[in-house]
C-alpha cells in the first residue's frame, strides 16, 4: 500500500485558487465518501487551511492513485485538470511523509514556525477518524507528525514569539499606518484568527478596537477579554465610517462585504483612507473593493514581506528543527517497514497455529490415554513455546531488513508456506468498508 499526497499551498497558488480548492468542514462527510469510493483508495485525511489544501491517502495502486485524487478534485471542487497540473504537487511515500512533518512543524507555513497549523493537523486527523476514513497507516503518520511538530516547538526556539497569520496581518496594518497611536480598527470575525488578531491589537495602543461577528455573543465575550467594543453585524456601516482599518476573518464561504456595500461608506468618510485586510479563504471581501477610491485592499498574498522578515529572524534555528524531523521520520519509516510485513507474519503465525492444533489432535487421538488431565496442558505449552522460540529470531531479523529485502523474503515465505496474505488484506479492506458504511453520512 502506498502513501500519496496531492496538494497546493501559498507558494504556488494565489489566494483565489486556494479559496476554490478549500474543503469546508460542513462538506467533509461527502468529501471523504467521494475519495474512498474510488477503486484502490483505502484511507484518506483532508488538511485544508487558509494557505494550503492537501489530500493524504493510502492506495493499493501507485499508478492510479494520483489520477483518482485528481478526478476527485475535479468533481468536488470544480477545478480544471490544467489548474491541478499547474498549482498542485503530488508526493509519494517517504517524500509525502516528510512533507507532512515539515507542515506540522511550521516550516511550510507562510509564517515560519506559526503555531496554528499544529492544531489544524490534529483537527484533520480527528475529522478523518470521525468519518471512519483513517486507517492504521495514516493514523500512525499523522500521530508521528504531531509528535514531530510538538518536539520542534518545545526543543527549539522556532515558535518562540512566532507571529501567526493574524499577527502578520496586524504587522502589515502597522507598516501601512506608521503607528497605531490614535487609530481605530474593526475586526470582523471572532474565531481563532480573529481572537489572535484582537489580542495583538489590544496591546498596540489603539484609540478604539471594535469586534463584530454573526453571533453577537461571541463578539461580546471576546470584547470583554481584550477590552474592545462589540458591535452588531447590522451596525457595520456606521463603524466603517470612522475606523482606519478593517481586518476580516469570518471564515464564511462567501463575500460578507461587496463593493456596493462600501460606496455609501466612502461618501460619508469624505476622502479618509480605509485599509481593508482579508485573511480569509475563500475571500470574505469582494476583490472589486480595491477599485474604490480611498480603499486599499490586502489579502493573504500581501503578507509575504512580513513573512520573509520573520523567516530571516529564525533561519538559524532550521538545522535543529530539521534534525528533529529527520529522527521522527526515520521512526515512522521503521514502523512502516514492520507494518508492511505484518500481514505475512500474521498469516504465517495463523498457519503454524492451525498446524499445531491439527498435530496435537492427532497426537492425543493416538497417545491421549498415556497422559493425565493435568499433563495435557503442559504438552500444549511446550509445543507453543517451541514454536515461539523458533519464530522469534527470523521475525526480528525480517523487521530489521530494508524495505526491498523485506519484500523479497516476505514473498518467499508466502510461496514456501502457501500463505493466504491476500485473503487477510481483502478481509482488512472489507472491515474498513463496513465501518464506513455503518457510519451515518459516509
Amino acid at each position: 500500500m502506498q502513501i500519496f499526497m496531492l496538494g497546493l499551498d501559498h507558494r504556488k497558488a494565489p489566494v483565489d485558487v486556494r479559496g476554490r480548492a478549500a474543503f469546508l468542514l460542513d462538506d467533509r462527510a461527502a468529501d471523504f465518501a467521494s475519495l474512498l469510493r474510488r477503486p484502490g483508495l483505502l484511507e484518506a485525511v483532508i488538511l485544508s487551511t487558509c494557505n494550503r489544501t492537501e489530500l493524504y491517502v493510502v492506495g493499493a495502486d501507485p499508478d492510479s492513485g494520483p489520477s483518482a485524487l485528481t478526478q476527485a478534485l475535479v468533481e468536488r471542487k470544480g477545478l480544471a485538470s490544467d489548474e491541478i497540473d499547474r498549482y498542485f504537487t503530488c508526493m509519494f511515500q517517504e517524500e509525502a511523509a516528510g512533507h507532512l512533518f515539515r507542515v506540522a512543524a511550521g516550516l511550510e507555513s507562510l509564517i515560519l514556525g506559526e503555531g496554528q497549523i499544529l492544531s489544524q493537523v490534529k483537527e484533520a486527523l480527528a475529522s478523518a477518524q470521525a468519518h471512519q476514513a483513517c486507517g492504521a497507516i495514516l493514523d500512525a503518520l499523522f500521530r508521528r507528525a504531531l509528535s514531530a511538530g510538538k518536539r520542534a516547538r518545545t526543543e527549539t526556539g522556532i515558535a518562540k514569539g512566532a507571529v501567526s497569520v493574524a499577527g502578520a496581518a496586524v504587522e502589515l496594518a502597522r507598516d501601512a499606518l506608521g503607528s497605531f497611536q490614535g487609530r481605530s480598527v474593526l475586526v470582523l470575525g471572532t474565531g481563532k484568527i480573529g481572537e489572535v488578531a484582537a489580542r495583538h491589537l489590544s496591546a498596540a495602543g489603539l484609540s478604539a478596537l471594535y469586534l463584530a461577528n454573526r453571533t453577537r455573543e461571541s463578539a461580546l465575550e471576546l470584547a470583554g477579554r481584550v477590552k474592545g467594543e462589540a458591535i452588531a453585524f447590522h451596525d457595520l456601516g456606521s463603524v466603517l465610517d470612522r475606523v482606519d482599518v478593517l481586518l476580516c476573518c469570518t471564515g464564511a464561504p462567501h463575500h460578507v462585504l461587496e463593493a456596493s456595500d462600501l460606496i455609501p461608506v466612502i461618501e460619508r468618510r469624505r476622502g479618509k483612507p480605509l485599509l481593508l485586510i482579508d485573511v480569509s479563504v475563500p475571500r470574505n471581501l469582494d476583490p472589486r473593493i480595491a477599485r474604490l477610491e480611498g480603499c486599499r485592499l490586502c489579502d493573504l498574498d500581501d503578507l509575504h514581506e512580513v513573512a520573509e522578515r520573520n523567516r530571516g529572524e529564525r533561519a538559524s534555528l532550521l538545522p535543529a528543527v530539521e534534525g528533529i524531523l529527520a529522527a521522527e521520520l526515520a521512526a515512522f519509516l521503521a514502523w512502516r517497514q514492520s507494518y508492511q510485513v505484518a500481514p505475512t507474519i500474521t498469516s504465517l503465525r495463523c498457519k503454524l497455529a492451525e498446524l499445531r492444533e491439527q498435530e496435537l489432535e492427532r497426537f492425543w487421538a493416538r497417545h491421549g490415554g498415556r497422559f493425565s488431565v493435568e499433563q495435557r496442558p503442559l504438552v500444549g505449552e511446550l509445543i507453543e513455546g517451541l514454536f515461539d522460540k523458533l519464530l522469534h529470531a527470523p521475525f526480528a531479523h525480517l523487521k530489521g531488513m530494508s524495505g526491498q529485502e523485506q519484500q523479497h523474503v516476505a514473498r518467499a515465505l508466502e510461496t514456501l508456506f502457501e500463505l493466504s496474505v491476500e485473503d487477510l488484506a481483502a478481509r482488512h479492506q472489507r472491515r474498513l468498508a463496513e465501518r464506513r458504511n455503518a457510519t451515518p453520512g459516509c
